[in-house]
């Protein structure tokens, strides 16, 4: 081919090139398509989630009873089933102990899920043995482990052996509110603990070597590193752990109901069986929708609290 032949064929590639270009939108169009598979799904699952908090928070409005709602005329009161309920002293009692039961179920579920996680990071035999071992009180139905646990501080449980063995005396573990409610919370945190350490175990694990090794260089021994590399580059996910712990914990019911059903005298009575009892043991429905509404603002208000503390 001659020289001009490969410069006409050289021009004529180009214009080739500027013409597609200038078809070529500058914005490229987006493609809805891929999304219009999974919007029956979408909207199926929004539908399911919206409507019990709509339905729950309209009837919280209304003078719901067993005799109003097979009439279906349940007449709009306002505020009064939330007045009630504040006027009620079970229920500030339930408030407080769904506070503590948070706070102390997710300080010491944290706490062991981060311990755990730095203990895993080395290697030794039998590991993922362990770590597989270690997920069971998380994979395992929280009916299980709350007959389990129900059964550890039965009168004539093995909790109870044991302190007699050691001397200390049998301890009314169900059966008097000042130790009924930390078992609940002992029963929780076992329950609880893996999902921390899963997800703080996963966070370490994606942190890079060599920062640790630029601070072993520099002299930091194990504990410096882990105040000033770890934890800070662990932030994100231990935002994301605490969240969902917080949420996970306030809506505790089935543990505390099967193991205590919320006594010895309101002892371990949180708001989840309030609402319950409420609702289905005095059949006051829209006290137990406002109640069940008055929960979700105080999970909304402790998460606010704890990213706030997080951001100081």
């Amino acid at each position: 081919m001659s020289t001009k032949a490969k410069i006409s064929a050289t021009q004529d590639g180009q214009s080739v090139i500027e013409e597609r270009s200038r078809r070529v939108p500058r914005k490229a169009r987006f493609d809805v398509s891929p999304y219009m598979f999974i919007l029956p799904f979408a909207i199926f699952c929004l539908a399911l989630l919206l409507y019990p908090v709509v339905y729950s928070l309209t009837l919280s409005f209304r003078q719901a009873t067993v005799d109003t709602f097979v009439s279906g005329n349940m007449p709009f009161n306002g505020f009064t089933q939330y007045q009630a309920a504040v006027a009620d002293p079970v229920f500030w009692r339930a408030v407080v102990n769904t506070v503590l039961f948070a706070f102390f179920s997710i300080l010491f579920q944290f706490s062991i899920g981060f311990l755990l996680a730095l203990f895993f990071q080395a290697n030794f035999p039998l590991k993922n043995f362990c770590l597989a071992l270690l997920l069971i009180p998380w994979v395992s139905p929280v009916l299980t482990a709350a007959n389990i646990f129900k059964g550890l501080f039965n009168e004539i449980g093995p909790v109870n052996q044991i302190s007699h063995l050691i001397g200390l005396g049998p301890f009314p573990w169900l059966a008097d509110p000042a130790y009924a409610f930390p078992a609940t919370i002992v029963a929780n945190i076992w329950i609880g603990f893996p999902f921390n350490f899963i997800l703080l175990y996963a966070g370490m694990r994606s942190i890079p070597a060599e920062v640790y090794e630029a601070a072993k260089i520099d002299g930091a021994r194990f504990w410096k590193r882990v105040a000033h590399i770890t934890l800070p580059m662990l932030k994100p996910v231990s935002v994301a752990v605490l969240t969902l712990g917080t949420i996970y914990t306030v809506k505790v019911f089935d543990l505390v109901f099967i193991m205590t059903g919320g006594g010895p005298a309101n002892g371990t009575q949180l708001l989840s069986t309030y609402a319950y009892q409420v609702g289905f043991s005095l059949l006051n429905f829209g006290e137990a929708a406002a109640i069940a509404t008055l929960m979700v603002l105080l999970v909304l208000l402790l998460n606010l609290v704890q990213l706030l503390l997080q951001r100081k």
